[in-house]
């Protein structure tokens, strides 16, 4: 019975270690960008895009209908003169019956084919503005799927990175616990002989507290980052996932100025291209909507026939029988479908929207700079802060660890350690925070000037 115990329980923990993950910050990117819905989605739209150009194009080709029906109709029958002939000989009664619209002979069934092939060929440019229209929109779509994958692979960042953030934070209080725990008791037994102040056994104490409250805060945002990660990359919630840097680092700082990088978001970002694209998919689109003034030259073949049993044919070139005939012919036309109101109308909408695109087009042109000024100052200041913050946490480190040892030789109160303890806290804190924050700034400046997996 032991020994299978033993093989249920090494099965165990060969089953945790199989569903297992270690992935670095590519790794996790690359899975992101592969499993994002909202990136399925914007390829979906761009689909649809095509879809629309093929339509427009379908448009412009050949168009056939076929339609075959059958239907009652009367009967028609012993000739189209009163002696019950089709024929009128000399000397004879040539009246022609009356009693068109009666059914006195009965009524019977009729069948019949109508068909049409037309080609357009002449549409004033409105095919080809749509076309054109259709195809700048596309381009938009397919630059509304780059910023999906942009803000997927800001958002795994800041999982990444806040996760790790969070991790070394947790490690870190943990730590500074763990030591000042150890004198809790021996802090105890002093002041109970009468060699301490219970002070400072309150002082350490509220310490300790202060401490596990912000060891839980750090465990709770560690949790959710890396559920989140997990979420992004596609990682099922509750399976265990491991990522391979052990800290937190400063990414190396990119080079260049302000300037450059500027001119670079002007070239690189999908939401400039957006604007081109969809100024000149405005422009065809409000050419389109004005050839709408004009008819359509178009050139094709046309079919009918009808057979009805039910009634006798005529085979006259003067007389005609819907019910009984055949037809086939070429044609050549002009179809014009004219609303000067809904024209006028359909022309000024298009003209508005164009105006619309034009000023997302300015916004675009003043925004972005902004932005990547923004990301640019952020990103150095925040190195300047880690500087400092660096040189800051290894003297409150120091100051920390002489203060504890001067507390425990008695030489200073649980006070002056607490003031000790709570710098060196604040500062570590604030350093892996500087760390965190800087290495979105330098991801948030690559998302300004376009320089992301597209």
């Amino acid at each position: 019975m032991k020994r299978v115990r033993r093989m249920l329980w090494a099965l165990g923990l060969f089953s945790a270690a199989a569903q297992a993950q270690t992935v670095n910050l590519q790794q996790a990117t690359e899975m992101a960008l592969n499993t994002d819905p909202r990136i399925e989605e914007q390829r979906a739209n761009v689909a649809a895009a095509q879809a629309l150009i093929q339509r427009v194009e379908g448009e412009g080709g050949i168009r056939a209908s076929v339609n075959m029906y059958a239907a009652l109709a009367p009967r028609a029958q012993n000739g189209i003169f009163t002696n019950g002939t089709n024929t009128c000989l000399a000397g004879q009664d040539c009246t022609l019956r009356a009693g068109g619209n009666t059914i006195n002979d009965g009524i019977t069934v009729t069948s019949g084919i109508t068909a049409s092939i037309i080609k357009p060929l002449y549409t004033f440019g409105k095919l080809s503005n749509y076309k054109t229209a259709a195809q700048f929109n596309k381009q938009v779509k397919a630059d509304q799927v780059a910023l999906a994958k942009g803000e997927t692979w800001l958002t795994v960042r800041r999982a990444y990175y806040g996760y790790l953030t969070a991790r070394d934070t947790r490690r870190f209080l943990t730590g500074v616990r763990n030591q000042l725990a150890e004198s809790e008791q021996p802090l105890k037994k002093r002041a109970d002989a009468g060699n301490g102040s219970m002070r400072d056994v309150y002082a350490l104490e509220n310490g300790l507290g202060q401490l596990d409250r912000y060891i839980a805060e750090s465990e709770g945002v560690e949790k959710i980052a890396l559920d989140g990660l997990k979420t992004m990359i596609g990682v099922p919630i509750h399976d265990s996932l491991t990522v391979a840097d052990d800290h937190i680092e400063p990414v190396a700082s990119p080079d260049g100025s302000l300037q450059k990088y500027a001119n670079q978001a002007l070239l690189d970002r999908p939401e400039m291209h957006m604007a081109e694209s969809g100024l000149s998919a405005m422009r065809s689109y409000v050419e389109a909507r004005k050839a709408e003034r004009y008819p359509d030259i178009y050139a094709g073949v046309v079919a009918s026939a009808e057979f009805t049993p039910g009634r006798d044919q005529i085979n006259n070139p003067y007389i005609y029988d819907p019910l009984n005939q055949a037809l086939v012919t070429p044609v050549l036309g002009i179809k014009w479908d004219f609303n000067p109101g809904v024209i006028s109308a359909n022309v000024s909408g298009a003209e508005a929207e164009m105006r619309g695109v034009v000023a997302k087009a300015q916004l675009a042109q003043v925004g972005i700079p902004y932005q990547v000024a923004e990301a640019y100052h952020s990103m150095h200041a925040l190195k300047t802060e880690i500087t400092a913050l660096n040189q800051a946490r290894v003297a409150a480190k120091r100051w920390m660890i002489s203060s504890f040892l001067d507390f425990q030789a008695g030489i200073i109160d649980g006070g002056k350690l607490a003031e000790a303890v709570k710098a060196n806290t604040a500062t570590q804190v604030d350093y892996l925070r500087a760390v965190n924050d800087y290495n979105m700034q330098v991801a948030q400046l690559k998302i300004a000037t376009g320089d992301y997996p597209q």
